[in-house]
């Protein structure tokens, strides 16, 4: 225990107080110049300061008006109001009237609100997010001050001032956009009835008809929304990390409340983004138009993105940064084009912005500064501007449907709201130029914002040989769908749904979801077949099979028919709702033959599992005898486990039949139904089980089968035999911990004096958290080992690891602890800091600490930092993505956290505690839930099903997953090289992620892998080889893209060669030679696409590589090194833009 942590703060404690004192409340240099000194820019770009303090504070939103005036929203009351602190929050108007980029004029348009969220001039005033309610304000006697208040909308959530609703923006179509996030309920009394959203998602509202209707749900804090040239939406997430996500009507993102199933981001492992926009415009250069510009606002950066079409939806991969700042307060939380084309950016101006970590009245928070920035390019002249409030009728109409700048297209489309419809209609008919799609699309945008849809020119553009013009199309009619008006709908959206274009598709199916008509259902199916459908098109058909179920359900079980026009049509609604309906034909059809992909089967087997009647069951039980797949083999007795295991329920005939399968030769099969004849009671397999387990060392997927199997079984022959096991001198320490951990469910208290004696002498070389976790895991358990350990003296360090795991419980057992302590003699563990202390250690941080030096402390694998935490794509999901965590938190939350990990939960990572009826328990995140069960992920990642009546109690534990008395294995150097790790991470520099497409997600073939045989025969390529004997195992790059070498597991030592092995995946977008590049000593390395070997020029520490695609999709790349590395690591980098890195395969 030298040299500990515990041990360094009392020398720690010598450092200057003052010196220390600076270091915890060190406030960044609050002048203009520093942070210009602060910005990198990249090539031809300028910044300058368009306004600050005292005119703006604390900026939050900011929009133009059809005056080229930008309206902005802030407040110093941000986070929370104070007790008696009055509403002091304002909307500031900002105005250049000279163009030299520096706004000059100024004006406090409105007071007196309550951190208001979101602005959006127009219709003559202006609207605005204002805590529960959307107010619009309005000058009526030109004093350039409100006069007028009105709540134009009222009933949205308050429960989070983070949460609230915000993120207002104008519609090509002419409608307001608003989003709310995850704390949010919300009712909104409309004229057309309640509306209700629960959870974060987005709303479209027009104010003439006062309709309001959610548009998708999910997102945690969706602080972003931007439409691309064709109108598609795209957003973003200030607390999520999936970069941008492509939304669509119904779609439903992570963090929706209650979902079953939600749709995933285009970008995982990318930081919190706040805010987004679309680069555009002539002024900018033209690499840059085009892309999505989002700040990272807690890695004082702005962030691009590029997106492709892919699928039904699309594909963005991260482009260049536009901005970045070495300032600790530079936050930017909104960027909008200028009317002059530059780009603005709105900086909150903040060293703090954690709010559910960080107290509300940390004294660093800062309410005094703001500043609104502009980036331009000199070399290129402004974009010309023409206010649209000073445009007559046909100018307007010109300028909606031609003008080269989007933000003009923007304001007109606000200025078009605010004219007479007759006469703006008139305009947009009279013009003859000839029109492409694109201003086809922008003509019918005219007219919804009048909100007079031509729906002849929409149908005109689902007619176009362009799949994003008809897509557009599809949508525009999406908003008049149901008005009666309009006649035909529901034959375009036939024909939508048929269309050669997926995305197409999935706008059909979307615009059927609008419709009364009993046919949407069978129509809307037709969408999965002829093309490969992804996920976001799955999804929009599962989720009108559910929305209209009433149109199809009544039929199929009144009739008894099959509604649709084939049974995969069938199955896929009927699994969509959740009910069995036609599984007697679906399942004929499997016996006859018609249905026989491996990938079908499987998915009829888990319907039935979750759904199916005891006769359903007994039929997978036949199907399972009749097929000589081991694929469909193990999909009929994985179903029927399940039911077993959730529903309890099996098949209603003879289960005797199962015994077949204890002869197969697959360790998948076998092992599923040997579980099976465990909770089936069958004593016919006793024999055999226990038969295995008295081979040497059988393989362990077969050895927990069989040990589950008997502790099913029970009995007094299960409890003799495993007593009679565990005692036996020839098994090894890991299989006696397995046996002893099955034998603490039937037998406890003699299952933990067999523990403490195997523990009391523990073999070199071995570790007791499996028996401590099994034991921690059950109440009876943890109990009896307690009682056990009386009088009984462990081993300091087994005794210190079981403290470590008690401590961390969710369950955080006292009596077990206090029995550890004294069990070897140990005092409690000092893992909190005094205020002394904590200043002494953050200096010690600051002057001592080495990222670099740290970077190998996080990794290594007894901390189990990089299983449980990603860094951007890659690393575990358990914890918090930390990808900027030091960049966006201070360095005594950062110690704090992994001191004493329950004091410093982050929000949405609290641990749920479920405790089940015979005592066991599962601690972890929520994954789903429905009315039978709950899906739980552990610390370990595994997800666990767990039936909802086996449930005795489910809470929230107040401790955290993380580990107590983790750091306490680390000599005082070592975690200070941990803490400045951290917080250098996200921050310019060498640790934050880098939007090169490195490989970074890899796994390894572990030492001690099995020899192939033939190694010296076919060298390297053999690995490349499918060999059952191989476990593969996750292994993740450095932040730098980097692979440490020394790392790497040797998987083979022959004679005096070594083989260190590893593989990863690539996307190939397109067949045909592509470029990667490859650094590393190319003498001691042999790279494989396919299995197929890569020539690497010999002699290079770097090369670029031509990497000959035969295919597209997804393909595997496998590196075998056979010496040392000079530098330690290896990179291997895409550089071909068809070719992208798999880094979360």
């Amino acid at each position: 225990m030298k040299n500990k942590v515990s041990h360094f703060l009392l020398v720690a404690l010598l450092s200057s107080y003052a010196h220390g004192q600076r270091g915890l409340t060190k406030i960044p240099d609050t002048s203009i110049q520093a942070q210009l000194d602060a910005f990198v820019l990249p090539e031809g770009a300028k910044i300058n300061l368009f306004a600050s303090e005292p005119v703006v504070r604390n900026p939050i939103h900011m929009n133009w008006d059809s005056q080229g005036r930008l309206w902005v929203v802030g407040s110093p009351l941000y986070p929370h109001i104070k007790p008696g602190q009055e509403e002091n929050d304002q909307v500031v108007v900002l105005e250049d009237t000279d163009g030299d980029g520096v706004a000059d004029e100024s004006v406090v348009f409105a007071d007196n609100l309550h951190i208001p969220t979101g602005v959006l001039p127009g219709d003559g005033g202006v609207y605005v997010a204002n805590s529960n309610d959307v107010l619009f304000l309005a000058d009526t006697n030109d004093d350039g001050k409100a006069d007028h208040r009105e709540v134009v909308l009222s009933g949205f959530g308050t429960e989070d001032t983070h949460h609230i609703v915000h993120t207002f923006r104008w519609g090509p179509e002419g409608m307001m956009w608003l989003n709310q996030s995850i704390y949010i309920h919300t009712h909104l009394d409309t004229p057309y009835g309640i509306r209700r959203l629960l959870g974060g998602g987005m709303w479209h509202y027009r104010p003439e008809t006062r309709r309001s209707e959610v548009f998708m749900k999910g997102l945690v804090n969706p602080w972003g929304h931007v439409f691309d040239k064709w109108g598609q939406s795209f957003m973003t997430d200030g607390a999520g990390g999936q970069g941008i996500n492509f939304v669509y009507p119904r779609a439903v993102f992570v963090a929706s409340p209650g979902a079953p199933r939600r749709v995933q981001g285009l970008n995982p492992g990318q930081p919190k983004l706040c805010g987004l926009e679309v680069l555009s415009g002539t002024h900018i250069p033209e690499h840059w138009r085009g892309a999505l510009a989002s700040p990272d606002f807690r890695g004082h950066r702005i962030k691009t993105y590029r997106l492709s079409d892919k699928g039904s939806a699309f594909e963005s991969r991260e482009y260049k940064e536009l901005l970045a700042s070495k300032h600790g307060a530079f936050r930017p939380i909104d960027v909008k084009m200028g009317p002059d084309g530059a780009i603005y950016v709105a900086d909150l101006y903040n060293p703090i912005i954690q709010h559910g970590e960080v107290d509300f009245r940390d004294p660093r928070r800062d309410h005094k500064h703001g500043r609104i920035w502009r980036i331009s390019f000199p070399d290129n002249p402004s974009a010309p501007f023409t206010k649209p409030v000073e445009m007559d009728s046909q100018t307007l109409a010109e300028a909606l449907l031609f003008s080269e700048e989007n933000i003009v297209r923007e304001l007109a489309t606000a200025e078009l709201r605010t004219r007479d419809p007759d006469v703006m209609l008139s305009a947009l008919n009279s013009i003859v130029r000839p029109m492409s799609d694109l201003h086809l699309l922008r003509r019918v945008w005219a007219t919804q914002a009048l909100n007079r849809l031509d729906i002849g020119w929409a149908r005109q553009l689902t007619k176009s040989k362009s799949h994003n013009a008809r897509a557009a199309g599809l949508r525009a009619i999406y908003y008049d769908a149901s008005n009666k008006k309009y006649k035909n709908i529901l034959s375009i959206a036939e024909e939508a749904v048929s269309d050669p274009s997926p995305h197409v598709r999935l706008w059909g199916v979307s615009l059927l979801a609008q419709l009364d008509d009993p046919r949407t259902v069978a129509i809307a199916l037709r969408a999965l077949d002829g093309v490969e459908v992804d996920d976001f098109l799955d999804f929009a058909v599962w989720s009108i099979c559910r929305e209209h179920r009433d149109r199809w359900v009544n039929e199929m079980k009144t009739k008894g028919e099959n509604p649709f026009e084939s049974l995969s049509q069938l199955l896929f609604a009927s699994s969509a709702i959740g009910e069995p309906l036609g599984a007697d034909q679906i399942l004929a059809s499997i016996s006859k033959g018609k249905i026989k992909e491996d990938k079908k089967v499987w998915e009829v087997a888990n319907w039935i599992a979750d759904k199916g009647t005891p006769a359903h069951l007994q039929k997978l039980l036949s199907l399972s005898l009749q097929t000589d797949s081991v694929s469909q083999q193990h999909a009929y007795l994985n179903a029927m486990l399940t039911a077993k295991k959730i529903r309890k329920i099996n098949p209603s005939g003879n289960l005797q039949p199962i015994m077949k399968f204890l002869k197969s030769k697959n360790d998948t099969v076998w092992s599923t139904a040997v579980e099976l004849a465990g909770l089936w009671k069958l004593e016919s397999a006793r024999l055999d089980l226990e038969t295995t387990l008295k081979q040497s060392e059988p393989k362990q997927v077969k050895k927990n089968a069989a040990i589950n199997s008997l502790i099913a079984m029970g009995g007094e022959k299960t409890r003799k035999f495993f007593d009679e096991q565990i005692q036996n001198p020839q098994l090894s320490y890991p299989f006696k911990v397995t046996l002893i951990k099955g034998q603490l469910r039937i037998q406890p208290q003699l299952a933990a004096r067999r523990a403490v004696n195997l523990m009391s002498n523990i073999p070199k070389g071995q570790e007791p958290n499996a028996l401590f976790s099994a034991f921690i895991a059950n109440k009876g358990a943890t109990q009896a080992l307690t009682k056990e350990l009386q009088n009984t003296n462990l081993p300091e360090d087994v005794a210190l690891k079981g403290m470590q795991l008690a401590e961390s419980s969710p369950t955080r057992p006292q009596a077990l602890i206090k029995a550890l302590q004294v069990s070897a003699g140990l005092k409690p563990m000092k893992m909190s800091l005094s205020s002394d202390e904590m200043i002494a250690m953050i200096d010690h941080v600051n002057s001592k600490g080495n990222a670099t030096r740290g970077e190998s402390v996080y990794r290594r694998e007894n901390l189990q930092c990089v299983a449980c935490h990603a860094i951007g794509e890659v690393g575990g999901v358990i914890g918090p993505n930390l990808v900027s965590i030091g960049a966006s938190a201070p360095v005594d939350y950062l110690i704090e956290s992994l001191l004493e990990p329950s004091k410093k939960i982050k929000e949405g990572y609290h641990t749920n505690l479920i405790i089940l009826n015979n005592g066991d328990s599962y601690a972890g995140g929520i994954l789903s839930e429905t009315d039978s069960e709950v899906v739980v992920r552990d610390l370990t990642g595994k997800r666990n099903r767990v039936a909802k009546r086996d449930i005795a109690s489910q809470t929230i534990s107040p401790v955290s997953l993380m580990p107590v008395g983790l750091t306490s294995q680390l000599r005082e150097d070592e975690f200070v090289d941990l803490v400045r790790f951290m917080v250098e991470l996200g921050k310019e520099g060498e640790f934050k992620t880098s939007s090169r497409r490195f490989a970074r997600k890899w796994e390894v073939l572990p030492a001690g892998s099995p020899n192939p045989g033939t190694i010296h025969h076919y060298g390297a390529g053999m690995f490349t080889q499918e060999f059952s004997g191989y476990e593969w195992k996750p292994f993740f790059a450095m932040v730098g893209g980097g692979i440490p070498v020394d790392e790497v597991p040797v998987a083979l030592k022959r004679r005096s060669d070594e083989y260190q092995v590893l593989r990863t995946h690539v996307e190939v977008a397109r067949a045909g030679k592509h470029k990667v590049r490859l650094k590393g000593d190319s003498s001691n390395m042999d790279l494989f696409l396919e299995g197929e070997p890569i020539e690497i020029p010999s002699g290079r520490r770097e090369t670029e590589l031509a990497i000959d695609c035969k295919k597209t999709g997804k393909q595997q790349l496998m590196l075998v090194l056979q010496g040392p590395q000079s530098d330690g690591q290896v990179v291997l980098e895409a550089l071909s833009e068809d070719l992208n890195m798999l880094n979360s395969f």
